[in-house]
């Protein structure tokens, strides 16, 4: 079929808000670190202490030497006139010219504190990570008979290592290699790639780089949705997460260069730690970017008292810190097309604390604002996370929440050549929210968590923007979201890319209906119970449990937006709508259990087995309301130096 014939049919705009916006805002935020990042903050806040240790003492050392200056100056004097004096004294006695140089020493620098030198030369840190996965899934199309069941064993390598010269600043690297790339040989030996090192199998001795994708069959009708389904592709062997510099500088750290989006785990951004409970980080969120942090309390209290001794620890106090982003740069001699994104943000710390007569540590409480622009697309938008956490007593609390607003025609712009239409400005509204507590007994943990996150269901552009989705790596449960919708959105985005084509269009918002493992358009109820059976220094064993129910936060249900855009044929579009399966809208998402086993040697290395079953609600049927019950089955190694 001719695409200009497609086109007539893809008549509307579509939208979930991939949201890029990130409080991001320092190398001192951090939530549940893992151990890796922490050494990391903590290094580059203990050289930023030791630079500004380094500036205090010089700044007490010269106040010192103006008294002593003085002191000196009037000795001096003293000196210079008994100087003379003798030297007068002395040609009177002698027929020699007197030497022209002078007999004492110059006390001009005396009482200046000389410069202190570190001793110390380049310090190298370095760190490194293998992960190996293997996972089943059972069937993964819950109403098709395409794609029933998937296996399939992966890889990743992460490497990390820091440079720094003490009291100066660092670089510091991130690399993944191999990630995701399948064990094995794979692929056809002629034909497009990727190809297999070798045309017979059982001669096979060097395995390639490859890993699979959603994508055409083979003698699939690129139109229709079932012909998509698990492909090879090629890998690429090595992927930069992070590089940038940090300068020590006396009032705070300056961070350049391409780093974490955010810090720790939050529902706008990930850094690709070990921070999910679920499951693992498969990306690094990450931005080129300018960023200044410093601490506002230490400042106040420098400037309000005399001799006050600085709290250098990023444990306690008052953390703020400025950014800079460039998202998008595009063509060098536009300046149009610029995506830049700017922002705050104040942090409040505190180690330990007895306030109400409870035992507090770790205590957070952070706000941010961040502004996101674009002339090209008239785009503003406003984005305003908050996050807290604690321990208090036997609780663990945490809370998350970002309100999103503003406007852009960035959205319409992707589908005004396909609907004849002058791209209009979308306003743009939405929310996201996640709360945990956990309260620990003895060997056990009872957690309740709750998430949230906006929906749209409807996605015609002349309406607002209304959905929004959590970090990649904020994984909710094991299967659901994390590959039941991953896998099912991904096909109907192949056929939306598809019938966009033929056409000429600076936008292509589609790709970001691809939920990748997102939690999105729902609302979760997800209590969970972990038992340490074995706590021993080198041994370690545990297993949780949980039980996730899902609904749509949408009122109109759980909608496909690019099959119901590519259905619309009026005016109203709830007649329309069919969800990622073709069936109707519905708001029950299903019901999840989770269970896990995980063993830990000597805190470096890591066995996990985890297991989902899921019992599909209405939003998960097909047109005849059908859908079977699915079965997640992945065991994994981590071995972490």
């Amino acid at each position: 079929m001719s695409s200009g014939v497609v086109v007539g049919r893809f008549s509307s705009s579509v939208f979930v808000i991939g949201v890029c916006l990130s409080w991001g805002s320092s190398a001192f935020a951090q939530a549940e670190p893992s151990p890796t990042a922490v050494g990391e903050v903590e290094q580059a806040a203990a050289d930023v202490h030791q630079a500004r240790d380094a500036a205090l003492a010089g700044a007490k050392a010269e106040a010192d030497a103006r008294e002593k200056e003085a002191a000196a100056k009037a000795a001096e004097t003293h000196a210079r006139e008994q100087a003379v004096a003798q030297a007068e004294a002395a040609a009177a006695q002698t027929a020699e010219a007197s030497s022209p140089e002078p007999a004492f020493e110059p006390l001009e620098r005396a009482g200046k504190a000389e410069p202190a030198e570190s001793q110390d030369g380049l310090q190298v840190d370095a760190g490194a990570e293998y992960r190996v996965r293997s996972l089943r899934i059972d069937p993964v199309e819950l109403s098709g008979t395409t794609v029933t069941d998937i296996g399939w064993t992966e890889q990743r390598a992460r490497l990390h290592a820091k440079v720094r010269k003490p009291g100066l600043g660092a670089i510091t690297l991130q690399v993944d290699a191999l990630d995701g790339v399948l064990f094995g040989d794979n692929g056809s030996f002629v034909g497009p790639p990727p190809n297999s090192n070798s045309g017979v199998s059982l001669s096979t001795k060097r395995p390639n780089l490859t890993r699979w994708d959603i994508g055409l069959r083979p003698g699939g009708d690129p139109l229709t949705r079932d012909d998509y389904g698990p492909v090879l592709v090629p890998a690429n062997p090595l992927e930069i997460n992070y590089l940038y510099a940090d300068i020590y500088l006396p009032v705070g750290l300056l961070r350049i260069g391409r780093q974490p989006l955010n810090y720790g785990a939050t529902i706008t951004s990930n850094d690709g730690g070990r921070y999910n409970r679920w499951g693992v980080s498969k990306y690094s969120d990450g931005v080129d970017r300018f960023l200044f942090g410093t601490k506002l309390d230490e400042i106040v209290k420098a400037i309000m008292g005399k001799n006050h001794e600085p709290d250098m620890s990023i444990k306690n106090g008052v953390i703020w810190a400025l950014f800079y982003d460039v998202m998008k740069q595009d063509d060098v001699s536009i300046f149009s097309d610029d995506l830049r994104q700017y922002g705050t943000a104040v942090q409040w710390r505190a180690e330990h604390a007895d306030w109400f007569g409870l035992n507090w540590h770790d205590f957070l409480l952070s706000q941010s604002a961040v502004h996101l622009t674009n002339q090209q697309f008239d785009s503003s938008v406003f984005g305003f996370p908050f996050q807290f956490q604690t321990y208090v007593g036997p609780f663990r609390l945490e809370a998350q929440y970002i309100h999103i607003q503003g406007r852009t025609e960035e959205i319409s712009e992707g589908f005004a050549a396909l609907a004849n239409k002058k791209p209009v400005s979308q306003k743009l509204q939405a929310d996201g929210a996640r709360a945990v507590a956990d309260w620990k007994v003895g060997p056990v943990t009872l957690t309740l968590e709750g998430d949230y996150a906006s929906g749209d269901a409807d996605p015609r552009s002349s309406t607002p923007l209304t959905s929004f989705s959590f970090a990649r790596d904020l994984n909710v449960g094991l299967l659901m979201f994390e590959h039941i919708l991953a896998f099912e959105s991904a096909r109907s985005v192949a056929v939306g890319i598809e019938n966009l084509s033929g056409a000429d269009v600076d936008s292509f918002p589609l790709t970001e209906a691809k939920t990748d493992g997102r939690f999105t358009n729902a609302v979760a109820a997800f209590p969970q119970l972990d038992i340490q059976w074995l706590n021993l220094p080198k041994h370690k064993l545990h297993t949780r449990f949980g039980v996730l129910l899902a609904w749509s936060a949408a009122k109109g249900g759980v909608v496909d937006p690019i099959l119901t855009s590519l259905a619309e044929d009026g005016k109203r579009i709830d007649d329309d709508a069919v969800n990622f399966f073709g069936g109707r809208p519905a708001n029950f998402y299903g019901t999840e259990i989770d269970g896990q086993i995980g063993y830990n040697l000597g805190g470096r290395f890591d066995w996990v087995v985890e297991g989902a079953m899921l019992v599909p609600g209405a939003a998960l049927y097909d047109e005849n309301g059908d859908a079977v019950n699915s079965f997640l089955v992945e065991n994994r190694f981590v071995l972490s130096l």
